[in-house]
C-alpha cells in the first residue's frame, strides 16, 4: 500500500468532512477565477471600444464628460448638445488636424430600438479600419448598417435583403424611409450593431438640425493636447475630455470594485484555509493510534509528516480545480448578468477565460493549502508511538 493509497482511503473515511473543506475552497476559488476573467475581458473590450472611436479628444455639452462618453459608448441618447458652429471654432485652433461633429440617437424597427450615428465624412479618416461594402451615405435618408445589424434585418425584415433596398422606421416621432446604401463589415465592436448616416439626416431624424452631440479631435502633437483641451474649454458652453482619461476613470471604479471584491475571497479562502487545518487537525486525532501502529511498523516522522501534508494539499487542490471548473461555467454565465446590472458595457463578450486566472485560481488555494496543512501534519508527525498506541 503506497502513499496515495492511504491518502485517498483516508479522504474517503471522512468523506462529509472533506467535502465540506473542499466546497469552502472551491467556492471561494470559483469567486477569485470569475473576479480576474471578467475584469480583463471588461478591461480589454472597453480599451478596444475607446479605440474604435478613433478620437484623441472628445468635446461635449458642458456637464459631466465621463457619463456623456459612456453613454454615447452604449448606444444611448445624451439630451445635451451644442450648436453645430462649435465645430469650425475647434478646427481653428492651434494643434488640432481633424474635427469631426457626431449626433448620436435612436430609431425604432421591428419593435426595436437601433442605435443611429449622424457623422461627417471627416470621419472616415478616423476610423481607417473601416471596410465599406457599397459606399457610405451621401444624400439624404441614406444609411449604412452594421454587419449585425444587415444579418439581422435580411433574415427578420421583409422589406430589406440586400444593399440598394430600403427600411421603413420610425424616428423623432414620424416614419421615415432610408435607403441601404452600404454594410459596413465586422469589425468585433459596436460599430457592427449601429447605423450610420450623414449628419444632416441624422439631424432631421432626431429633431437636431443645427446641433450635435460631440465633436472627435484629433490632434497633430499629442504632447500638447492639455493645451488643446484648455483651448477647447474656452467656447462657450463645450468641455473636453482625452480616451486615455476616459479609460482611466473606468480602470478606477473597475479597480475599486475589484478591491473590495477580492478582501471578499481572501477572507472566503482563508475561511476555506481554516476548514482544511480543522479536518486535518480532527484527522490526527482520531487516527493517532494508526499514527502509531505505522511508526512502530518502522515510518518514520518524515514519512508521517508527508502523508498528513499531502493529504491537506490534496483537499485544496481538488477545491482549486473544481473552483475553475465552476468559475469557467460562472465566467460565461456572467457576461450576460453583467449586462443586465452594469450600464457600459463593451458589445464584446467580457467572459475570456485566460491561462493567467487558471493559475493563479489553482496557487492560491494551493498557498492557502501549505498553511492550513502545516500544523496537524507537524503535530502528527511528533507523536510519540508509544503513547499513540495507548490513545482511546
Amino acid at each position: 500500500m503506497n502513499i496515495f493509497t492511504i491518502i485517498i482511503d483516508g479522504l474517503r473515511r471522512r468523506n462529509i468532512r472533506t467535502a465540506l473543506a473542499v466546497a469552502g475552497i472551491a467556492i471561494a476559488a470559483a469567486s477569485l477565477f470569475s473576479l480576474m476573467t471578467l475584469k480583463q475581458g471588461y478591461e480589454t473590450g472597453m480599451r478596444s471600444e475607446i479605440e474604435n472611436m478613433g478620437a484623441q479628444i472628445i468635446a461635449v455639452a458642458k456637464g459631466c464628460p465621463y457619463e456623456a462618453v459612456a453613454v454615447i459608448m452604449i448606444g444611448g441618447q445624451v439630451p445635451a448638445t451644442l450648436p453645430a458652429d462649435v465645430t469650425k471654432d475647434i478646427r481653428k485652433i492651434p494643434n488640432v488636424a481633424s474635427a469631426s461633429p457626431n449626433v448620436y440617437g435612436a430609431y425604432n424597427y421591428l419593435n426595436l430600438s437601433h442605435p443611429i450615428i449622424g457623422i461627417a465624412k471627416e470621419e472616415l479618416a478616423l476610423k481607417p479600419w473601416w471596410k465599406i461594402e457599397g459606399k457610405f451615405p451621401e444624400n439624404d435618408n441614406e444609411i449604412m448598417l452594421g454587419s449585425v445589424e444587415a444579418s439581422v434585418f435580411a433574415e427578420k425584415s421583409g422589406e430589406y435583403k440586400t444593399i440598394g433596398d430600403s427600411i421603413t422606421v420610425k424616428a423623432g416621432g414620424k416614419k421615415v424611409a432610408l435607403k441601404v446604401v452600404g454594410i459596413l463589415k465586422a469589425t468585433g465592436s459596436k460599430d457592427d450593431y449601429s447605423t450610420y448616416t450623414m449628419l444632416s439626416t441624422a439631424q432631421k431624424l432626431l429633431n437636431l438640425e443645427g446641433r450635435v452631440v460631440t465633436v472627435n479631435v484629433r490632434v497633430n502633437d499629442i504632447g500638447r493636447i492639455p493645451d488643446t483641451i484648455s483651448a477647447i474649454e474656452q467656447i462657450f458652453d463645450v468641455q473636453a475630455v482625452t480616451v486615455a482619461q476616459v479609460m482611466g476613470t473606468i480602470q478606477n471604479l473597475v479597480k475599486a470594485a475589484e478591491t473590495m471584491l477580492l478582501m471578499v475571497m481572501v477572507i472566503a479562502l482563508i475561511i476555506g484555509g481554516i476548514g482544511t487545518a480543522n479536518t486535518m487537525m480532527m484527522s490526527v486525532f482520531e487516527r493517532t493510534r494508526e499514527i502509531g501502529l505505522m511508526k512502530a511498523t518502522g515510518a518514520s516522522g518524515r514519512q508521517i509528516f508527508a502523508l498528513f501534508f499531502t493529504e491537506g494539499l490534496a483537499i485544496s487542490l481538488i477545491g482549486g480545480v473544481i473552483g475553475v471548473v465552476l468559475g469557467s461555467a460562472a465566467t460565461l454565465g456572467g457576461d450576460m448578468i453583467l449586462r443586465n446590472i452594469v450600464s457600459v458595457m463593451p458589445s464584446s463578450s467580457v467572459g475570456k477565460i485566460t491561462v493567467d486566472a487558471i493559475a493563479v485560481t489553482l496557487l492560491f488555494p494551493m498557498v492557502i493549502g501549505v498553511l492550513s496543512a502545516v500544523y496537524p501534519a507537524v503535530r502528527a508527525a511528533r507523536l510519540n508511538p508509544i503513547d499513540a498506541l495507548r490513545n482511546e
